[in-house]
Parts: structure tokens; sequence; C-alpha cells
């Protein structure tokens, strides 16, 4: 028996998620563990504000935000019953990472949202997470007969692989995606088809990075290796990898 531990915070595309969710369910027989976590760092700062805030105002904000969440859990209910998932959706408070690391304890994967722009907490949770996490954004995970590694022959992915054939040995079939690289060692592919997995190679040299975007969106999942600490570095000089996580709409698979 497999667990995945679904997040729900701040995702526009909350239903993807849960299609995401009840795919691994109903194809790979997944538990499901539904999770909300009320971020404590957020009513720090309304009680803390700019050290000029009165207390009536105060209890205003925390009052108006505690009835947003209230509103927010409901309709994570109502969309969780509407596709037939039953698991009771976990409520909880903390410092986010921190509260999914412990959860983490028991559950084989996380399934969280993400948008166009990668928040803090998202980084948080990435960089954290010592197990494989799916992120989901405009196209649900309904199928793996499609799946594409970013491949650049490196640990990161190789890690991510690693994970993954562990987490799903039912897979066999994968496109090793090599971008704008004229030659790399095939250990990886190597290593995959030691495993008995059949792998297609594929490549794409483009000085647009649209073309890439649309290659990796083809695919059911893209696989790639997680983030580095140096994130916010990336992040300035434009590294290839952040771009995908952000830009991609395919589910994308980090080990």
């Amino acid at each position: 028996m497999r667990r995945a531990l679904i997040l729900f915070g701040n995702e526009l595309e909350r239903e993807n998620l849960i299609k995401s969710g009840k795919f691994l369910k109903e194809k790979f027989g997944f538990d499901l563990l539904p999770l909300y976590v009320r971020d404590i760092t957020k009513e720090k700062l309304m009680l803390n504000g700019d050290g000029l805030s009165m207390p009536n105002r105060t209890n205003a904000l925390l009052q108006s935000w505690h009835e947003v969440e209230k509103t927010e859990i409901e309709n994570i209910v109502e969309l969780l019953k509407k596709y037939d998932i039953n698991d009771e959706l976990i409520q909880d408070g903390g410092i986010i990472a921190d509260v999914i690391t412990e959860y983490m304890k028991k559950c084989d994967i996380l399934l969280m949202g993400k948008n166009n722009i990668l928040t803090e907490n998202e980084i948080d949770i990435l960089k954290g997470n010592y197990k494989g996490v799916i992120l989901i954004g405009e196209k649900p995970l309904i199928s793996m007969e499609n799946i594409t590694i970013g491949n650049d022959d490196g640990v990161k992915v190789n890690r991510s692989c690693y994970q993954f054939t562990n987490l799903f040995p039912e897979v066999n079939n994968f496109t090793s995606l090599v971008i704008n690289k004229k030659t790399i060692e095939e250990t990886l592919i190597e290593y995959l088809r030691f495993k008995g997995k059949t792998v297609i190679t594929s490549e794409i040299n483009t000085s647009k990075y649209d073309d890439v975007i649309n290659e990796v969106d083809r695919s059911d999942l893209f696989i790639m290796g997680n983030l580095s600490r140096g994130y916010f570095v990336e992040k300035i000089i434009g590294k290839n990898g952040v771009k995908l996580l952000e830009k991609v709409k395919t589910p994308i698979f980090i080990g």
C-alpha cells in the first residue's frame, strides 16, 4: 500500500489537484491523506503588524482571515465529495514546511499545487522534503503513458528517477529529453534499461524557450531534478530548470 499526502493551500487549479489524487488512488491503489495547513506566520504578521496597529483593527483582520480560511476549507471538502474522495480533510496549523515534514513521515509522496510563480512556502517545501513530490498546475495527472525525463545526466535527475521507479514500478516507458546539449553520458539511460525500462531518446535544440515548454507539455508527466540551495541565484540568472518548474502546464515529479 502506498499513501499520498495532498496539500491544499493557495493553488489556482484545485480541481486538477483532486483529479490527480483520484488518479493515483484508482490507478495505483494509493491511500489519500488530504491536508490543509493554517499558516501561523500569516497570523503572526497580523498580530505584529508595523507596531502601530490598534487591537480592534488586529482582531478584525484575524476574524476576516479566519472567515476566508473557513470558506476555503468548505470549498475543499465539497470538491473532495464531488470527485467521490471520502478521505477526511485533516486540518493542522504551524509553519507549513515543518508540518509537511512531519506528515511525510507516514506518506510516500506529496501532491501539491503550483502557480506560475513559486512562493516562499513552496520553495521551502521543495527544498526540505525528503521524498517524492508531484507538482500539479494547469494539467491534472490522469495518465502515465507518456513520461519525459529532463535528462542532463546529473545526480539530481538520477535521484528523481530512482525515487520514481521505486514508487511506480508498474511504469515502464520513458522518454529521455536532452535540452540544448550536444552530448551527454548515457548513464541514466543505462541505469533505467538495467531496471527493465524502455527508454526512447529525444533532443531539442532551440533558442526559444517556449519551444522547450511546448515539448515538455506534450507529456503526461515530466521528471526533473530537485531544487538546489542556490534557488534565488538561479531565479535571478534564469536557469532553465526554474523556468520549467514555473511555466510548464504538465505535472512535474521531483525526487
